[in-house]
């Protein structure tokens, strides 16, 4: 769920919440004060990154991952973003105050202080931004945040409207609903800003190719950050590169023409049949419905070649080893893909492209077939 922290005419502030768990995911920062600019944090965890470890965007490029010895690092962008990374606290640079809030109730990691003093798991991090915001974060717990910013006209979200006054912020749980002890941490929300974030207002996916998915497929992210949904069952009407999963294999492709490719490559050279194998058009391309700047991104374009979802057009169905030559080179750089079909594969992307990058996609391809055998997600059978 993306949620508005705080919601005001020159300040937006989002907050990513896992919706099973509750668990604090991430924060995204936007809005005129920022010159439009977005800062996304978010634990890595989402895009299934099983380190935990904080990743910081600024418009969708990574910042803050290039460490010293000390797992320390710093960015600015003048005017808009002074940000640090440290491994644990700085007297002389992090806000004292931040260590004096006392939560509602003591949670099961620890006291408050500890969630940003000695070690912090996934780091300790800074963000001095316009207007005197100041964010400090660490990844204990996932993430734990605090905002230090002044009042805002017309200010709402979950983090209230800054009047001073908390009661009206919330309402109590009712008698006896929650065990006493939970009674301080258990209130309800009330005020304005309180309704979930909409997909046009989305920060997250405006600023980060990786949260590009909407919250609720965020959450189903696999370990190699492509979010698929564990138990998809077929659908009446289904076409597309995936086939129309009917369970035969063999009415989604059409070998190569005998003696048209070496044997070597026959496995890997099939043609798809079947409906929704034209592009899509503009009009239906939901990157760019998400985010312009992602419908030519590099990003995206290694993922396509890792997941096989590009398609040789039909005039290069011919066989893409020029020669006995071409072939041999082929052979020797895709050695190392112990199977035969990815191996077919990185034999013929070699051949077209001439590019040893090829077999590390190959290779990736291999880990993903490993990722996703568990039966209930389709593989495609034969070229692509």
């Amino acid at each position: 769920m993306v949620m508005w922290l705080v919601k005001s005419e020159k300040i937006l502030i989002q907050g990513l919440s896992k919706t099973n768990t509750g668990n604090f995911m991430g924060f995204a920062v936007g809005g005129p004060f920022m010159l439009n600019h977005t800062l996304v944090v978010y634990n890595s965890s989402l895009t299934g990154d099983t380190t935990g470890k904080l990743k910081v965007m600024l418009d969708g490029r990574e910042i803050l991952n290039h460490w010293d010895e000390k797992g320390n690092a710093e960015f600015e962008a003048p005017f808009l973003l002074w940000a640090a990374r440290r491994t644990e606290w700085d007297v002389s640079m992090h806000d004292h105050d931040v260590l004096g809030i006392k939560p509602s109730i003591n949670w099961a990691v620890g006291p408050w202080p500890k969630r940003f003093q000695q070690e912090p798991k996934g780091g300790l991090y800074y963000f001095k931004l316009p207007n005197e915001v100041e964010i400090t974060v660490s990844g204990v717990d996932y993430m734990s945040a605090v905002i230090k910013m002044a009042p805002q006209q017309g200010q709402s979200g979950y983090c209230g409207n800054f009047n001073g006054i908390a009661e009206d912020e919330f309402e109590p749980p009712a008698p006896g609903s929650v065990p006493p002890v939970l009674v301080p941490a258990w209130n309800k929300a009330v005020g304005g800003g309180l309704e979930q974030v909409s997909d046009a207002d989305n920060l997250f996916k405006l600023a980060s190719p990786e949260l590009v998915l909407s919250a609720a497929l965020v959450q189903q992210a696999s370990a190699l950050g492509v979010g698929r949904q564990e138990d998809m069952a077929p659908q009446q009407g289904q076409s597309g590169y995936c086939g129309n999963f009917n369970g035969v294999a063999e009415d989604e492709f059409e070998p190569p023409a005998p003696g048209s490719v070496p044997p070597a490559l026959v496995p890997a050279w099939n043609k798809a049949v079947g409906g929704g194998l034209e592009q899509v058009s503009d009009a239906d391309n939901l990157f760019k419905l998400a985010s312009p700047e992602l419908a030519l991104s590099a990003a995206l374009v290694q993922q396509a070649t890792a997941l096989r979802v590009g398609r040789h057009e039909d005039e290069m169905m011919a066989s893409p080893c020029k020669d006995a030559h071409a072939l041999d080179e082929a052979e020797q750089a895709c050695v190392s893909i112990p199977d035969a079909d990815l191996r077919a594969a990185c034999m013929a992307d070699f051949c077209l492209t001439e590019k040893a990058s090829v077999v590390d996609d190959a290779a990736l391809s291999g880990v993903m077939a490993d990722r996703l055998s568990d039966g209930r997600v389709p593989l495609f059978v034969g070229h692509g």
